[in-house]
């Protein structure tokens, strides 16, 4: 059972992304974030003894996809095909797979010396390297180099977060 600085930390850390989940379901941000809110206040009163923080991220993904489709069930605004491509599981694990990804990618650069961190951000916006060394007033080369030694870093980051989400769907294909 988690005490509220834990719960805390679990929403600081999740919210954002399920709310994004939950936008590729429902369409509209405040809706959105409404679902995922849900989905914490049901973990709260539901919680028992487990704390497995794997676990308690595949019941919040969990509870925000049945929000969202009671919801979307709820108020008859969903088309035949729409509805059976929210509904299919591949469409479930996509969206996990892609939101869990986002937020790996983007806590990676955040990690990134300042200089890199805007040189991979103004590539991952597609300018070119021409571009980005004009608007930092540095050589081209220097932008190679920077988004070279960046790219490893980024590679070698994510090289360990690719293993939680890997587990995080054997999770929820159990």
């Amino acid at each position: 059972m988690l005490d509220i600085q834990q719960f805390k930390y679990f929403y600081n850390e999740f919210f954002p992304v399920l709310a994004m989940f939950a936008q590729k379901y429902v369409g509209e941000s405040e809706l959105a974030e409404d679902m995922a809110q849900e989905a914490f206040i049901t973990f709260w009163n539901n919680q028992n003894e487990e704390s497995n923080p794997a676990m308690i991220k595949s019941f919040l993904y969990t509870t925000t996809r049945n929000n969202c489709l009671n919801y979307l069930k709820h108020n008859k605004i969903k088309k035949e095909y729409e509805g059976q491509l929210i509904q299919s599981e591949a469409f479930f694990k996509d969206a996990i797979i892609e939101q869990e990804t986002s937020a790996m990618i983007w806590k990676a650069i955040e990690k990134l010396a300042p200089q890199s961190r805007k040189v991979v951000e103004m590539s991952m916006t597609g300018m070119k390297n021409p571009e980005i060394a004009l608007q930092l007033d540095v050589s081209v080369n220097t932008v190679k180099t920077l988004k070279s030694n960046a790219y490893k870093a980024l590679k070698n980051d994510l090289k360990d977060a690719a293993l939680s989400a890997v587990f995080t769907l054997l999770i929820l294909q159990n």
